[in-house]
């Protein structure tokens, strides 16, 4: 069966079958019928949504359409063209779509809507499997709303984008000051399919660092992931999963030894047939220790035989001395005939963590617990804020039992398809609230009850911009020599907007660039640095700026008087005299995107003397020490982020005064 691995993770990927612009609508219903029957839910949207612009009072294309966007995590779309078949329908032809509305209703967390649904579909069905699990469901849902009844015990932490991407991250682990995390975001350059599948490969952050990857061990044609270290360290396991035709993945558990030098070794040795067992997935590893049987394990997730269905929960045993291991078992007291995926085992606590899409799921994946060697011991459910009625996976915790990680697709994530709010799982870390902070009030000086301030931890989420002030320093990005190359001329017609529109896209021609001259691993690093660039620096700097605009307004509507103070920056590639007129240049284009803004609806401030923008340009004089300037050494002194860095205009200062 298709594992969970590659819907979460592929779906958004996969190849587009060819169909024209000019095609007709039954030529776009029948290629989203194969990408539907092939589950390749996104190519299925795409084409459901060319036919339903042709024809979009067609029950069927509506609920093949929902169905996809409800497999894809498009859950919103999802309900809209639920709702749209249900209107349609006069022919009842799809009495399940109600029963799919009340699972979408439950994956957005509206449980009311959800066990309306459901008891409407038990009402329009006397039989049928689906009838039985439309009650299971009800119940699940007045599980899920009496939970989050539940005060909060954990703060939930988004690690943000020196971690997270709007690809998916995935797989934390800590060890000492270093994060182990998976990302499945690199380029297949060898991939044969148009457009090519992206890989994952393991990453670490040192000390809440960037994310780098971990160098000489990813494999450079298949998919590394999922690391985990065996008790004494010496250890490493993950696994290499292999691209099949179409959604096909089969994954393989994999470890490396430390050599003399106490590096990881070079090449992976796959573990046994009896563990990779042939012709099916074997994944997300983690180590444990058996405290009866006084031996290491190793757990994992797999589809093969043997299981209650799905993907299950597997255990096998590694020697002591001899380190070979034994035969792979189920942990049979925690899989279902639903999935159960990304374990996780607390050594001390003896407790097995791991995801599973049962019934009893809040929505989507939910993280369960089971102490091990327990007679009497039952699978329980972690609570809210942990769990979500969105895929919750990947718990782990660290190594004081209190703290630690988990993916998650909730609100929040950064979503890679943003228009149907899919796609795909970030990292985030979750931490006890502190007893005093798990009050819903306190007493003050007389004795009445206030609200309790909140804890002066860092947010869930970067926080966006609220006043002027906030911005300082505004960085603002240009291209090389831009705008208007080869000139000496301190002013241009360009506006900030349209350099930016043409200079981001060319975010992989310069990692290109950087990276050309560099080994693979390191390659890959330079492609990192690039990219973190261009969406974190030079994409987030423009739309500070248009947040910044709207402001501003709002202040200068309300009587203000605001003063602009804006510095140039070049990069050393040119004399002193050029780069002064080129850091004008600069200056001038942002100017010009207060004149140009929405229509001139600044001019009036600006003519009136309520908005002054004053120049403070220091061309190169300001760039950094270790940015090359040889014009021969373009890698270092065009493409690379340092450089790029210096290519910039800041918005350092604002002064405001009343009328």
């Amino acid at each position: 069966m298709q594992t969970f691995f590659i819907r979460s993770l592929l779906f958004l990927f996969l190849v587009l079958p060819s169909v024209g612009n000019s095609q007709s609508f039954n030529a776009y219903k029948k290629a989203g019928d194969e990408a539907f029957q092939a589950k390749d839910y996104n190519a299925a949207m795409h084409y459901y949504a060319q036919a339903i612009a042709k024809n979009d009072k067609d029950p069927y294309l509506c609920y093949r359409y929902a169905l996809s966007a409800q497999s894809f995590s498009a859950f919103e779309v999802a309900e809209d063209y639920l709702l749209k078949t249900l209107k349609a329908d006069k022919e009842k032809a799809f009495p399940e779509a109600v029963y799919h509305l009340g699972m979408v209703y439950k994956n957005l967390g509206q449980y009311e809507q959800a066990i309306q649904q459901f008891n409407r579909f038990i009402t329009e069905n006397s039989q049928g499997g689906l009838r039985e699990k439309a009650i299971e469901e009800i119940s699940a849902c007045g599980r899920a709303m009496a939970l989050l009844e539940e005060p909060d015990q954990m703060e939930i932490v988004h690690l943000g984008k020196s971690i997270n991407t709007a690809y998916s991250e995935f797989g934390a682990l800590k060890r000492g000051d270093t994060l182990y995390y998976s990302s499945y975001r690199f380029d297949n350059k060898k991939d044969k399919t148009i457009p090519s599948r992206k890989n994952s490969k393991v990453l670490i952050s040192v000390k809440n660092g960037q994310g780098r990857l971990l160098r000489k061990f990813n494999d450079e044609e298949a998919n590394t992931a999922h690391v985990t270290f065996s008790l004494d360290g010496n250890r490493i396991y993950y696994n290499v999963c292999t691209y099949g035709i179409g959604l096909d993945i089969k994954c393989t558990l994999f470890y490396k030894e430390k050599d003399n030098r106490g590096r990881w070794k070079k090449t992976g040795i796959a573990l046994p047939d009896t563990v990779n067992l042939k012709n099916f997935t074997s994944t997300q590893p983690t180590i444990g220790y058996d405290s009866v049987e006084q031996t290491e394990v190793l757990f994992f997730a797999s589809d093969r035989p043997g299981g209650a269905g799905g993907l299950d929960i597997w255990k096998v045993s590694v020697g002591k001395e001899d380190k070979k291991f034994g035969d792979p078992m189920p942990v049979e007291a925690v899989n279902t005939s639903d999935n159960e995926i990304t374990p996780f085992f607390d050594v001390e606590r003896q407790v097995l963590y791991f995801s599973s899409d049962r019934v009893q799921a809040m929505g989507g994946y939910d993280i369960f617990s089971w102490k091990m060697n327990q007679g009497d011991a039952v699978v329980e459910q972690l609570f809210p804020p942990v769990n979500s009625s969105f895929n919750d996976i990947y718990y782990v915790l660290n190594e004081e039992g209190e703290t630690g990680y988990f993916s998650s697709n909730r609100p929040g994530t950064y979503y890679l398809d943003k228009s149907n709010k899919a796609c795909c799982n970030d990292i985030y870390y979750f931490r006890p609230i502190p007893p005093e902070e798990k009050m819903d009030s306190f007493l003050v000086e007389d004795n009445s009850l206030a609200p309790l301030p909140l804890p002066k931890q860092e947010p869930a989420l970067e926080k966006e911009p609220e006043t002027l002030e906030d911005f300082l320093p505004l960085a603002l990005y240009f291209d090389n020599d831009e705008p208007d190359k080869r000139t000496r001329r301190t002013t241009t017609r360009k506006n900030y907007d349209e350099t930016f529109q043409k200079y981001y896209p060319k975010k992989e021609l310069f990692g290109e660039n950087f990276a050309a001259p560099l080994e693979e691993d390191q390659k890959e690093e330079a492609l990192l640095l690039v990219e973190d660039f261009f969406e974190n620096e030079v994409g987030k700097g423009h739309r500070y700026l248009m947040l910044f605009s709207e402001i501003l307004l709002k202040r200068l509507e309300n009587g203000e008087e605001v003063e602009i103070f804006i510095k140039g920056f070049t990069s050393p590639r040119a004399q002193s005299d050029y780069n002064l007129s080129l850091g004008k240049r600069r200056v001038s284009c942002l100017k010009n995107h207060f004149f140009d803004y929405k229509n001139k609806i600044f001019k009036p401030y600006i003519d009136a003397g309520n908005l002054r923008i004053t120049e403070r340009s220091f061309g190169e004089t300001s760039a950094a020490l270790n940015v090359s300037d040889a014009l021969e050494d373009l890698r270092n002194s065009v493409f690379s982020p340092a450089a790029s860095r210096e290519r910039r205009v800041e918005i350092v200062e604002i002064k405001i005064g009343e009328e």
